[in-house]
């Protein structure tokens, strides 16, 4: 695979590069035995957003994780995900501080490049799964927060939980 025009994810940024190390999409490792899916190149503008602010979030934090709640936290901060929170019910700044309050606290020292934990992995993935029965070419926030809802163990859809979401109310 040429990286001539960057990484699989589409930039050269840090994130971008995790995300290239995570699912195997590295020039350092080995050839892919099967073809792998560049999620990052179908990632729409507000999901990059999403995904640098979940991954700044954790590094302010300190932790060389980003796990689900981190990803919560920035479907928080970030249209359509949170306008689909308040529209289930949720107040997405409550929710934010919620979320924060549990986190580890903001480092002296921040994480250089926190990585996807397995949770991480699978709600991206699942994501990406989410958009494509959908039938549309990209994953946006709102396949995100549909992930973060489809993984019942995960630490992000017990606050949703706990909050109460009508989902009923997320479908058009």
């Amino acid at each position: 695979m040429s990286m001539a025009f960057g990484s699989p994810f589409g930039s050269s940024d840090p994130f971008s590069d995790m995300l290239n190390r995570f699912f195997g999409m590295s020039p350092a490792s080995s050839p892919p035995a099967v073809q792998r899916v560049p999620i990052g190149r179908l990632l729409t503008e507000s999901s990059h957003e999403l995904l640098n602010l979940a991954t700044r979030k954790a590094a302010e934090d300190g932790t060389s994780d980003l796990d689900t709640e981190h990803l919560l936290w920035a479907a928080t901060r970030v249209d359509p995900s949170r306008g689909l929170l308040a529209r289930g019910g949720v107040d997405p700044d409550a929710l934010a501080d919620r979320i924060a309050e549990v986190l580890p606290g903001e480092s002296a020292e921040p994480s250089s490049e926190p990585g996807l934990t397995p949770a991480a992995k699978r709600t991206l993935a699942l994501a990406h799964a989410r958009s494509q029965a959908a039938g549309v070419s990209y994953i946006g926030p709102e396949h995100i927060l549909g992930a973060l809802l489809g993984d019942p163990d995960s630490g992000a859809s017990r606050f949703l939980r706990a909050e109460d979401l009508d989902v009923s109310k997320l479908r058009g």
